[in-house]
């Protein structure tokens, strides 16, 4: 992956790996070296456009190389020439217009590399001839370059999986021009047109998907035929296998092979032996060798699958999604009622400090005669004393009768009753005000948590409807190898999420379930590779998840130290992965150090790791860890979290933080650090987290920090930017030297540091 995360200056690209740029220039040498019309193919010089930045050079060299081969010094001048051109365009292109690539970019930008090479042919021309060759090469040129441009941007799983007609017809195009340059290559007895042509009709039989086998024969057959019309009955022979191919499909690749080296030997008895087609028939067996030799796991088609008849329909499992969404709605009206009917009592109920003496003089001095006069006549003065009064009670003391002081002080009858009756009432008004206060606090955490179980149904309901492949023969297999293992009455959902089959698995019983061996045997019966799987049991009950192999991995080191003098550690870390492709990494800091803080901790981390290995999505399981923070104690009781998520086929990284301490990044050669946001968990009656996102490639390294470990971001800066290939255990070792050697200040506090290295 070449993006790196975004830092003040922009965003940064790596060099490509040495690897890569080799097989780039043998690339560009192996097309330079095909020929068509009976000259060197222009291909390799057009395939520049769909190349960026260093891509370009190493293309560039092993093309110059074949040229030169192919051409001789008078061909291979012209085309390094317009080869220079074409890099130049790309170079200022990806300068001002960075990654984003428009139709009509795409189109100028085609146009110009056919006119280079037709410059470059025009330049060797004899004749009317090579003027003619010339100029189709200059078009043939350009819309490969479009094709190929088009294709590099969508990927060829877009055309399998997705089927888009732009994209589908510039595969095709490419297909059909290549194979027709190709075909002038012949090793030995092997044509490399027949041998390439043979192994795609094969390939293509494992999707068995719409006839996509005679598709790939008609188209790549006529390729054949356009770059060698001698291969033509040769041609007709590959394009009629498809159908046979087709027929069979379901029985295993070693029989369409088979059927396939039979159809073509027929096909040459029926057509007659010539040269040619020997040549084509022993390129077509030579194919169907490797065809099965190779294993399907490392078939370049093993990452797509195509939704055909193993896919059962999944309008049931989209129909349950519906239901789910609507049981979240359900819930939402819910939460948004209890509210609004809180706030319409509240306001026909509401209370000020003015009902204490409105309430006692209700019941005493409607009694007084002189109860008129005093709330009449001198009404200020008596209002006055009766708001001090109340002030005493706020204070916290009692009122007594000496209080009484003006003409309610010399002239009431009825003092005493009066301030036992402020008193009284002032007692009313308290419990009334604790008990709407705390009404208040169990409403919030009441919608709270409805808020979250519908925030929860909502997520489950997107994830089941956006998943239209459901596989219900892994499904069957899944179950069989979960019986095997002892687990009684298995349950299995197998969905095809992204190009990668994910299953949920349920069951009960006591079996013990080896999670390589279980990873092991499905990957035995469903012919995929699986990651290790994330086994959950309780009370006999069995939760399984585990998906196909993700592109990454992660290397995790983890180091805690705790306060000096103290027994436990304050903070709590804890690293799995969900069984889906995604790696957590979580760190929380209880609220001071010891017991306590442990209790607090532990409770935040095991409980938020529980509900996200059972599936519940990041923002409900956050809301509903907050509002049990809330309630699990009278005494005050709060957490920090940090949290960091990597997605392992992408490298996408998801980092929260409430009132985590300081996470750093290294990725590629920028060095991030994100800062302490939001307020802990339990602090209020919202999470309040802040989140952040951006995407890691091979080699970076994340370091997460509690409070109690602050290294200085300089030096740490420097110690993780320091190689170019860096060693985790190094950086670890290094940094956790310097916090044992820093732990003495009278700031000391438990140190917990994790981290995480993303691998292959």
């Amino acid at each position: 992956m070449e993006r790196s995360i975004l830092s003040e200056n922009g965003s940064r690209k790596r060099d490509i790996s040495m690897i890569k740029g080799i097989a780039l220039s043998l690339a560009g040498l192996v097309l330079a070296l095909t020929r068509l019309f009976g000259c060197p193919s222009p291909f390799a010089a057009a395939s520049l456009c769909a190349l960026n930045g260093f891509e370009c050079i190493f293309l560039f060299v092993g093309a110059a190389a074949g040229y030169v081969i192919n051409g001789g010094i008078e061909l291979c001048i012209p085309y390094i020439a317009a080869m220079g051109i074409i890099i130049i365009i790309r170079l200022v292109a990806g300068i001002f217009l960075h990654r984003e690539r428009s139709s009509f970019f795409g189109i100028i930008q085609s146009a110009a590399a056919g006119l280079c090479i037709f410059a470059a042919n025009v330049f060797t021309a004899a004749g009317v001839y090579d003027i003619f060759i010339a100029a189709s090469f200059g078009v043939i040129s350009a819309v490969f370059a479009f094709c190929a441009g088009k294709l590099r941007s969508d990927g060829l799983k877009t055309v399998l999986n997705e089927h888009k007609t732009g994209v589908t017809a510039a595969l095709c195009v490419i297909a059909v021009l290549l194979t027709a340059a190709f075909t002038s290559i012949t090793v030995g007895v092997i044509n490399a047109g027949v041998f390439i042509t043979s192994l795609a009709v094969l390939y293509s039989s494992d999707l068995r998907a719409e006839a996509s086998e005679a598709v790939c024969a008609v188209l790549l057959t006529a390729g054949i035929a356009a770059g060698d019309p001698g291969y033509a009955a040769s041609c007709i022979m590959i394009s009629v296998t498809a159908p046979v191919i087709m027929l069979i499909g379901k029985y295993g690749r070693i029989t369409r092979a088979c059927a396939f080296i039979t159809t073509i030997g027929l096909g040459l008895i029926i057509t007659g032996i010539t040269p040619a087609g020997g040549t084509a028939a022993l390129s077509a067996v030579a194919a169907s060798v490797i065809y099965m030799a190779v294993p399907e796991r490392f078939s370049p088609l093993s990452g797509i699958k195509v939704r055909t008849e193993l896919e059962s329909n999944s309008s049931p499992y989209r129909a349950f999604g519906k239901k789910l969404e609507n049981m979240s709605a359900a819930v939402d009206d819910m939460k948004n009622a209890v509210i609004k009917t809180a706030k319409a009592l509240e306001t026909e109920n509401i209370r000020d400090i003015s009902w204490v003496y409105n309430s006692a003089s209700e019941k005493v001095c409607r009694k007084c005669p002189s109860g008129m006069k005093c709330w009449g006549q001198y009404y200020n003065e008596t209002a006055d004393v009766m708001n001090k009064a109340v002030n005493v009670l706020r204070s916290g003391n009692f009122v007594n009768e000496d209080m009484m002081t003006g003409r309610l002080g010399s002239e009431c009858g009825s003092k005493r009753e009066l301030a036992a009756e402020l008193n009284r009432q002032y007692a009313i008004y308290c419990s009334a005000e604790n008990a709407s206060h705390k009404m208040t606090e169990m409403r919030n955490v009441l919608t709270s948590q409805l808020g979250a179980t519908g925030t929860m149904l909502r997520r489950m309901s997107e994830e089941i409807g956006k998943n239209d492949t459901y596989d219900s023969n892994a499904a069957s297999a899944a179950e069989n190898v979960l019986k095997e293992l002892g687990v009684e009455r298995p349950a299995v959902i197998a969905l095809v999420i992204g190009n990668k089959l994910s299953i949920d698995a349920y069951g009960s019983g006591d079996a013990a379930i080896p999670p390589e061996e279980l990873a092991d045997r499905l990957s035995f019966a469903l012919r995929r590779e699986f990651d290790l799987p994330t086994i959950s049991s309780s009370g006999g009950r069995f939760h399984i998840t585990i998906s196909e192999r993700a592109r990454y991995d992660v290397q995790v080191k983890v180091f805690r130290k705790n306060k000096s003098g103290m027994t436990q550690s304050g903070d709590s870390a804890e690293c799995f992965a969900d069984g889906k492709g995604n790696v957590y990494m979580l760190l929380s800091d209880g609220m001071g150090s010891g017991s306590r803080a442990k209790i607090d901790s532990s409770f935040s981390c095991s409980m938020l790791s529980k509900m996200l290995k059972a599936g519940i999505d990041l923002d409900a399981s956050l809301e509903m860890l907050n509002t049990s923070l809330l309630v699990k104690s009278t005494d005050e009781s709060f957490a920090t979290l940090d949290l960091c998520r990597i997605d392992l086929n992408t490298g996408d990284v998801l980092t929260c933080k409430a009132g985590g301490s300081g996470t750093y990044v290294r990725c590629g050669d920028i060095f991030t650090a994100i800062k302490e946001e939001g307020l802990p968990l339990g602090t209020g009656f919202e999470a309040n987290y802040k989140g952040k996102l951006f995407r890691l490639s091979e080699g970076d390294v994340i370091i997460m920090t509690s409070d109690g470990a602050k290294p200085d971001e300089g030096w740490l800066s420097q110690l993780m930017m320091r190689d170019k290939h860096p060693d985790l255990d190094k950086i670890m070792e290094t940094l956790c030297e310097a916090l044992r050697l820093s732990a003495g200040k009278s700031d000391d506090d438990d140190m917990t540091v994790i981290g995480v290295k993303l691998i292959r």
